[in-house]
């Protein structure tokens, strides 16, 4: 039996063999402050060096709290943290430090760890029981220090046992529940249990205020309640944590400001008292909640920006719920609200909008980069319609180079002059070996038949100056964004099989905005397949070539 002939390599390599070309990623957001995002390269160049990069660690995981990925927004918390008391500020580090050292010991992934994954429940548990400790025996008492240390340590414990279950069950990370389960432990035995070491004292109950909340509480409670998220009252606290959102992500920021907003409103309309809204204590899970839903774990956009906002409003109205059953057993609600609503609420839009395509867990970054991937994918998918359809009404438009500056045509011309040996203003499957010999890249004659069936778009058994800039152009444009575009769509094929069916296409369409595939889309798409599955190779030759 002859052994089997290999399949050519995927066509935008070949194209890659033909004429060099390093891919230079697209910035949509020029204007973000030095130092913004997620600072990949950073995590990169500290590998090395050990002080350094645990630093990096730990104010990572002080920022992933209100998911900023960002070691200088995190040094901003902890300013805020230390403003709001000195012994707060040491409590946060001592709560992060020791979640993160726990995380080395038992030998975690390490990019996990250097993304402060292990240690922002461990800073919310510090905070938490300076507090909470604060009117009893906790204030700079090393005991407590002690127990932070303890039940800091157990968050990546929670992390590493059921965070794992939940990735792998729900695809959802735990969020704060470590948090909320270490520092709920912590309360039942301060408080339940009887024992001398850690007390909480009385908490002072505030006579109700009879005024109505005035423009000046109203103004400075959403701010407040950025603090609230690391339990901290102080509006200037409050403010430096929003400044250190705004830093690193301005779509986080915002769209946080206006889950707040929202979460203000909802405890306006049932009536909450002047006091609690005035300490932010109504808005710090809503702005939580929009933030995860309209920008971290879903691109932002106008579907997700809705959900968002709504599912905000609602985590306030089940705060007041809880508060009122938690405060039969003297304990907080702490971040439930916002856990319960954001994973139940995510579950929920998979199931009844499916076309609002989550980002997969291991590639979330920040708002900004989730939306560029939405960008990036709409652009691809919505050229490639109308590719498709002057392709199917017989008049392939070669929309790229026609468009392309006098510079860039200059260019590929003198690519196309140079390959054109004969001066027939055409080229030839020769000519384009001859090339590929000279430049010492090395193509099959499979593999050059199938670039030159590929570039030859009229069909006409030669490739014009036209034909060929188009592709080249097409290549050069997809590849420049080619990891957002892929990264986009890896949640869309569901079951994992490599393979892009009609349904999940049609998913993919819906996700931008665009209407499903036509019966005559669909069969077009069908011929070029000659009937084959759609894999992912083959649809990257369909957006070049159609």
């Amino acid at each position: 039996m002859p052994p089997a002939t290999p399949e050519p390599s995927p066509l935008h390599e070949l194209i890659a063999k033909l004429v060099l070309f390093k891919p230079h990623r697209t910035k949509l957001f020029p204007w973000l402050l030095p130092g913004a995002g997620t600072l990949p390269s950073l995590n990169q160049r500290l590998g090395h060096q050990p002080l350094l990069d645990f630093l990096n660690y730990n104010l990572r995981g002080i920022g992933q709290v209100i998911f900023v990925n960002n070691p200088l927004s995190g040094l901003l918390i902890l300013v805020a943290l230390f403003i709001q008391s000195p012994w707060v500020g040491v409590m946060s580090v001592v709560g992060v430090v020791a979640s993160t050292v726990t995380a080395i010991f038992l030998d975690l992934n390490r990019d996990s760890l250097r993304n402060g994954i292990f240690g922002y429940n461990g800073i919310l548990v510090g905070a938490a029981l300076a507090t909470f400790g604060a009117s009893g025996n906790g204030n700079w008492n090393p005991l407590w220090i002690i127990a932070a240390i303890i039940f800091s340590a157990l968050t990546t414990l929670l992390i590493k046992t059921v965070g794992v279950w939940f990735a792998s069950k729900l695809k959802f990370p735990p969020l704060t529940l470590p948090f909320i389960a270490a520092t709920l432990l912590f309360l039942v035995i301060a408080v339940w249990m009887p024992q001398p070491v850690y007390t909480l004292g009385s908490t002072p109950t505030p006579p109700p205020v009879l005024e109505p909340i005035n423009w000046w509480q109203l103004a400075t409670s959403v701010p407040i309640g950025f603090g609230q998220v690391f339990l901290m009252d102080k509006f200037v606290a409050g403010v430096l944590v929003l400044a250190a959102v705004a830093w690193c992500t301005p779509i986080g920021a915002a769209v946080g400001l206006l889950g707040g907003v929202f979460g203000t409103l909802a405890a306006l309309i049932t009536g909450v008292g002047a006091d609690t809204i005035s300490a932010g204590l109504c808005s710090y899970n809503a702005i939580l909640t929009a933030m995860a839903i309209s920008g971290v774990f879903f691109a932002p956009n106008l579907r997700s920006l809705l959900a968002g906002i709504f599912l905000a409003f609602f985590s306030t109205l089940l705060g007041g719920i809880l508060s009122h059953i938690f405060s039969l057993l003297n304990l907080p609600i702490l971040t439930l609200p916002f856990c319960l609503v954001t994973i139940l609420g995510f579950r929920y839009l998979q199931q009844t909008l499916p076309s609002l395509v989550p980002v997969p867990l291991h590639a979330i970054a920040s708002p900004e980069e989730h939306y560029q991937r939405y960008l990036v994918a709409k652009d691809i998918l919505t050229t490639f319609r109308r590719q498709m359809q002057g392709a199917m009404a017989g008049t392939p438009h070669l929309y790229l180079f026609e468009s392309a500056s006098a510079s860039t045509k200059g260019n590929i011309e003198y690519l196309f002059n140079a390959i054109d040996t004969d001066f027939s203003n055409t080229l030839s499957v020769n000519e384009l070996a001859e090339h590929l010999r000279q430049v010492k890249r090395g193509m099959s004659q499979q593999e050059l038949d199938y670039l030159f069936r590929c570039m030859d778009i009229d069909g006409s058994g030669e490739i014009d100056l036209a034909e060929f800039g188009e592709l080249l152009l097409r290549q050069q444009r997809l590849m420049s964004n080619y990891n957002d575009f892929i990264t986009y769509f890896i949640p869309i094929d569901a079951n994992q099989d490599d393979a892009i069916s009609i349904d999940e296409m049609n998913l993919a369409f819906a996700s931008v905005g665009e209407s499903p595939l036509s019966v005559h889309e669909v069969n077009f798409l069908y011929g070029r397949m000659n009937g084959e599955a759609i894999t992912w190779n083959r649809f990257i030759e369909v957006l070049l070539v159609t």
